[in-house]
Order: C-alpha cells, then structure tokens, then sequence
C-alpha cells in the first residue's frame, strides 16, 4: 500500500462537490481510502481517524482543502491525485461552459463585477455564511442557504432584518426551493399550476410537490424555510414571510403550508397567518396528534399524501375527480420477535414514517430523543432511521447524493435475523444522483440471498416523476424486477409494511 496527503493553501471548493468527488474516487480500482475535504475540524479529525493526517495537515485551517489518498501503488495514488485536480479544475465541463463560467469567493466580488442576482445561494462553512448572507439581503436579493452550523442568533438576525424587509432566508440546511418554475438544490421536476409551498422540510415538500403532479395538479413555488424556522427562537419568521408572497402572488389559488411539529405558539401564529389570507390553504403539521376538523378556507391533513390530495381538489384549474382519500388507521400489534427496519435518504419521509407506524410498536430511531433514541440496527425492536441526519453524513455526502453509502446499511438489516420487513426510499430529482436506484440494485439482490431461508420482503418508495432525469418509470421498474413491492406514496409503503408485517413470519 501507499499513500500520500498533499495540502492546496486557501483553495476553497464546496464541500458538496468535494464529498461527491470523494465517494466516485473511491470507487475505482485499487483505491482503499480518499478524503477530498476543506481542513475544517470535524474533517480534519476524520483524516486522523483514516491515518491521512501528517504535520502539514495539522497546521491547516478551514480555507485550506486536504486531498489524503491511499492506494494499492504509488502508481494509483498518482493517477488518483491526477484525476481529481483535473475534476476540480474544470475537466469534465464541456468548453462552452468553462468559458463563460466564472468563480467568485465572496458577495463582494459578485458585487464588484456589477451583478445583483435576485437570489443567493450558499453552500459553504456555516461559520461564514452569516456575514456573506447579510450582504446579499442589504443588497436585496433572497437568499438560500445550503451550510449547516449556522447559529441560531445568527439565523434569528438575518431572518429578522429579512422579514423587516420582505426577503426570504431560505435556511439554514435548506435543500429544497421553487422560485418562479427554476428548481434549486434539490427538487422535483413537476408541472406548473396554481398551488404554492411552504414548508420547513426539504423532503416533505418534495413529497408534497410530486404527489401534486402525478394528482394532475402543480404548483408555482416551494419555499423552504430550513427546520428551525417554526421554533420559539425563530418564530416562524420565513414561514410569515412565505405565506405573504403566496397569498399575493397572482398566480397562486391555494397554499400548503407543511412542517414537522412546530413548538405550540408558533403553530397557533401559522394558523391565525392563515386565517387572515384569503386563500384556501391546507395544513400539515406532521406528528400532530390533536384531531383537527377544516375550518372554513382552512383544510387540516396528517400526512403529506392527504395535503396533496386536498390541495388539488381545492385548485380551480384541475377539473377531474380524485378518489376518497384514505388515511392510515392501524390497529396496534403486539411486539413479536420479528420487526421492521427503515432506512432512509429523506428526513421529514423518515419522520412520517416513524408518525404513521406508531401502532406497530415500539419503533427505536434516530429522531426520537427519549429512551428509544438509537443510531443502529438493535434487533429488539422496530427501527427507523433518517441517514441523511449529520451523525452519518459528518465527512461523507448525503445518500441523496450519493446512495450507495447506504448499501453497508441494507446488508446489515438484512443480516439481521429479526428483519421481517425492510423499508426503503429513493429520492429522484435536481441535486440527486443520477442512479439513485440502480445504485443500490446489487446490495438489494445480495440483501434477498442472505435472506433466502426465512420470510423478507422489501417495501420501496420512489420520490420523483418521470420528468425527472432518472425516470420514475425506470426506477420503479428496476427495482420491481428484482422482486420489490413499490409503493406510489411514502404513506402507501407504511400501509404495505404494516399489512407484510400482520401476515407475519
């Protein structure tokens, strides 16, 4: 074996595009071990951990970038470094991009060359981003925030001096937006309509917005808010301000305002926001347990299929007929010694998940905080987990991006003796992989062979259309090909597994 660390002196490059790089280096032939990453100190502890840290690498700060590779030959380790400098300088851009595509390393520098974009978007130290973003918005635009680790004073001061001047901040540890018809981040490529979004969850406005499209209804935007935007801290301040542009916005008849359980006075400010916009509204506040009957142009949903279907009868453009909705009512099951195990890309698809089977059982997951918190496989009970959340994603990209880190995950549930059931979703989409299903096909056939004596059957849900680049008609084929129950909604694959699971063993 060989390996070598080299560091490149304040050269920032997106973390994002670094962890993706990252994850397809590691791949190739010969390749044992590769971190691409900026010296900040999470990262710099998992050089260490990976025995890539030298001297050099001790004395970096957070503007350096690290590239550590160890190799099966000196030979390998060059051809590696060789290939990611090309990657990272632009090598596989075709040449009408490179040259007309400029790099700027701060707002300054955009505003300098004499361009006001109406919106910013940033993806990078959350320690930074604050002073960036206040820049942005001084100068008028919206903004959108990718980084994480921002603080929460920090968030509270840009949201307040945005709200004060009717900007959005869309974050932070936003992923998901729709602005006039253009997809940031992560989304869906659904048809326009006459419904907008706002909501404090990146998957569950996905959800929302392609159950919307395959209804036969669509949307004009998807406002993210980031997921502590309905706290007391925050005070619901981008969710207000959402709302404000949705209900003058022209073209938006019906709003859906979608969120996981807000805290209980920030909620009851959402619903009198409502009341006083004229507009029919839909609203789902995912894990609320008080039973909430519609209340004039105010429409109540448990589940992010049922906002969809409400929204889409509300909207005066959609002219067919939808069937009754049904929502999932379980009868409680005793434990037995055989259990369900989630494993998902989506956060706000894994919280639904972890509401709506509830009457199984005890269900251990990595979004409870109580004594079933957990952030592994047990098998002593039911287990969800969100493998998006930054206790798995810390140094590595998000599966979203790059779905075969679950695939270690898959083979330990199905090695599990008590998995009766594994529940699985697939994210399509901007931002996603490109295979976000064919990724995962061999890990799933290996999944069925270790299983081969013994009852196992996996239950799959595909967030996505078929305008999306990867296909929702291929990825569902392929993974039905391989003996796959597929739902058509994250709410439809919970019925399934409860039904698998009261067949039994």
């Amino acid at each position: 074996m060989h390996q070598e660390t080299h560091v490149f002196k304040n050269r920032y490059i997106d973390s994002v595009s670094l962890m993706s790089l990252a994850a397809k280096v590691k791949k190739q032939e010969g390749i044992v071990e590769v971190v691409i990453a900026m010296a900040t100190d999470m990262n710099k502890a998992i050089i260490r951990q990976v025995g890539l840290s030298n001297a050099e690498v001790e004395q970096t700060s957070v503007n350096d970038l690290v590239i550590g590779i160890i190799a099966s030959s000196v030979e390998r380790v060059k051809e590696a470094f060789d290939h990611i400098e090309n990657q990272l300088s632009g090598g596989n851009r075709s040449s009408s991009t490179s040259a007309t595509e400029k790099v700027y390393t701060s707002m300054d520098d955009v505003l300098d060359d004499g361009l006001k974009p109406d919106v910013a978007i940033f993806s990078i130290p959350g320690q930074y981003v604050a002073r960036e973003a206040m820049i942005a918005l001084k100068e008028g635009m919206d903004v959108m925030i990718f980084s994480d680790n921002m603080s929460i004073e920090d968030e509270v001061r840009l949201k307040q001096y945005a709200f004060e001047h009717q900007r959005l901040v869309m974050g932070p540890d936003c992923g998901t937006a729709v602005l006039n018809g253009v997809s940031l981040c992560f989304a869906n490529e659904v048809r326009r309509g006459d419904i907008g979004i706002v909501a404090a969850s990146g998957t569950g406005s996905q959800e929302v917005m392609v159950q919307i499209d395959r209804l036969g209804g669509g949307i004009t935007d998807a406002i993210g808010t980031g997921g502590r935007d309905l706290s007391l801290a925050v005070q619901g301040l981008m969710m207000r301000e959402g709302l404000r542009r949705l209900s003058e916005s022209e073209q938006t008849k019906v709003i859906v305002c979608v969120s996981k359980p807000p805290a209980k006075e920030v909620k009851e400010m959402m619903i009198q926001t409502l009341k006083g916009i004229a507009k029919p509204s839909v609203i789902c506040f995912l894990g609320n347990k008080e039973v909430t009957e519609d209340d004039g142009h105010l429409h109540y949903a448990s589940s992010l299929s049922e906002a969809a279907v409400k929204a889409v009868r509300l909207s005066p453009s959609f002219k067919g007929t939808l069937p009754a909705f049904e929502p999932l009512k379980l009868d409680t099951q005793p434990m037995g010694q055989h259990h369900f195990v989630g494993l998902y890309c989506g956060g706000t698809l894994c919280y639904e998940a972890l509401d709506q089977l509830s009457a199984l059982g005890v269900i251990q997951s990595n979004l409870k905080h109580d004594e079933h918190a957990i952030h592994d496989i047990s098998g002593q009970y039911h287990t969800l987990l969100d493998l998006g959340e930054d206790e798995f994603t810390n140094g590595r990209p998000h599966p979203m991006i790059e779905p075969s880190l679950r695939n270690d995950w898959i083979i330990k549930a199905a090695k599990t003796p008590s998995t009766r059931v594994l529940l699985l979703d697939f994210v399509l989409g901007y931002g996603a992989h490109p295979q976000a299903v064919q990724e995962s096909l061999d890990a799933l056939k290996e999944a069925f062979k270790l299983t081969a004596d013994r009852r196992f059957d996996i239950v799959a849900y595909v967030c996505g259309t078929d305008k999306d680049k990867q296909g929702l008609h291929n990825s569902v084929s392929a993974l039905e090909s391989i003996g796959i129950h597929v739902a058509n909604s994250n709410l439809e694959a919970c019925r399934k597994v409860a039904y698998l699971m009261k067949e039994g063993f």
